[in-house]
């Protein structure tokens, strides 16, 4: 009768367990480097837009003060420290803390997150669904549409 070695038998267990150990670790340092280069890069576009913005209040800065008062020129100043101010929060943005005040809170409302997930799928595979069913309704061989017309 042949016999059959059972992988995770003591013989072996630490071989196979070193390796699944290995594995996960090699994953884990995987999926935190990918982590850090995605924050980088949110890092980068944000404090791109931030730039963006305060070269546009200042632009619009400019341009009020040729205006020479007036409510438009008002307007406009009030626009720009406005532009000002929402570019140096972005600028002070960081995605790493953002991340983790997120995921302490999802550990602390596990059920309102996964409550929150599921009915964003639901809405987005609604949103998916009616795209593809308008279009395959409108092809049909037939050419009728389901509805009366008299």
């Amino acid at each position: 009768m042949a016999t059959t070695e059972n992988p995770l038998a003591a013989s072996n267990s630490g071989s196979v367990k070193e390796r699944l150990t290995d594995a996960a670790s090699q994953l884990k340092n995987t999926a935190s480097e990918y982590g850090k280069t995605a924050a980088q890069q949110i890092d980068r576009n944000v404090r791109s837009a931030a730039g963006a913005l305060h070269s546009t209040a200042d632009k619009l800065r400019s341009q009020a003060t040729t205006n020479q008062g007036g409510k438009v020129s008002d307007l406009a100043q009030t626009a720009a420290d406005k532009l000002h101010t929402t570019a140096s929060a972005m600028e002070n943005f960081d995605t790493r803390q953002a991340l983790s005040q997120f995921e302490s809170w999802t550990r602390q409302n596990p059920g309102v997150a996964i409550g929150g997930a599921l009915a964003i799928g639901f809405f987005l595979g609604l949103t998916l669904r009616s795209d593809d069913s308008g279009s395959t309704r409108r092809s049909s061989s037939s050419g009728y549409s389901g509805r009366y017309n008299y």
